[in-house]
């Protein structure tokens, strides 16, 4: 008997030891992959500030973006907020709605992906523009979408910025709200345009109804919105939305 649970005892530690260099080795590969995919949107960044100085402003948005845009024409625009980690690339792919999920700017297996746009919005005539992205535990990609859920948060950054190959675009946000989807009849990417002043009022108001703070902010039928979505970890199949509306056709970056 004591043989066996000898075996027993072994059997367990080597299970346990094996447990422990998975976990290891999975910790590894996570920091690996979040170390290369910083440094890819770093480069990013970089290139669409190298050749911006004092003196030397871009006079178009499609002038600032142009070296990003020929890298990958998938790129539909560049969305950040100052002073918090979010700021990358937006694609779209009409055809293939959800391909940049799972996918880096390089079209390389990711499992942080590149923020999207949904592929009923138009950019730069719709009335809602829907992007996506992921809740990355160490607070990249979309995670900054779900710290809205703070009023001080909201207090901090209460302007997000929008540009595409169009022109640059400010917003102010205008409510936040966490969303279950398995129990809520409040489709928040179902209207890339609104059929009337009614359905409007009706989206807005429904967003706020399910905010835990008002921010004060008022927004009519005729804005134009932007709307940020996350996973959030509440619900089984929760998200966590920021709705903006357009105030400016300035670049945000600039007033800062």
């Amino acid at each position: 008997m004591k043989k066996s649970a000898d075996i027993l005892i072994n059997i367990t530690i080597v299970f346990l030891l094996c447990m422990l260099a998975y976990s290891g080795y999975r910790l590894y590969c996570n920091k690996q992959e979040g170390d290369k995919t910083r440094q890819q949107y770093e480069k990013l960044e970089q290139i669409v500030q190298n050749d911006e100085t004092e003196e030397t402003t871009y006079a178009t948005a499609a002038e600032k973006y142009q070296s990003v845009y020929d890298m990958n024409n998938d790129f539909i625009g560049w969305i950040y907020i100052p002073d918090t980690p979010l700021s990358y690339p937006v694609m779209q792919t009409k055809n293939d709605p959800e391909y940049y999920l799972r996918r880096d700017f390089e079209e390389n297996y990711s499992s942080y992906g590149v923020p999207f746009m949904d592929y009923k919005c138009d950019a730069n005539e719709g009335d809602t523009i829907v992007i996506y992205g992921h809740n990355m535990l160490n607070k990249t990609m979309f995670s900054a979408v779900e710290s809205y859920a703070s009023k001080s948060y909201w207090e901090q950054h209460k302007y997000i910025g929008f540009d595409t190959m169009a022109g640059f675009g400010t917003y102010e946000v205008v409510v936040s709200a966490r969303i279950d989807l398995a129990n809520t009849d409040y489709y928040y990417n179902a209207y890339p345009y609104f059929a009337n002043e009614a359905e409007f009022n009706d989206f807005i108001a429904k967003a706020k109804a399910a905010s835990s703070y008002s921010t004060g902010v008022n927004t009519g039928y005729g804005d134009q919105l932007l709307l940020l979505s996350t996973c959030e970890f509440n619900y089984e199949d929760g998200r966590y939305i920021v709705i903006a509306k357009k105030i400016s056709d300035t670049d945000l970056s600039k007033m800062q």
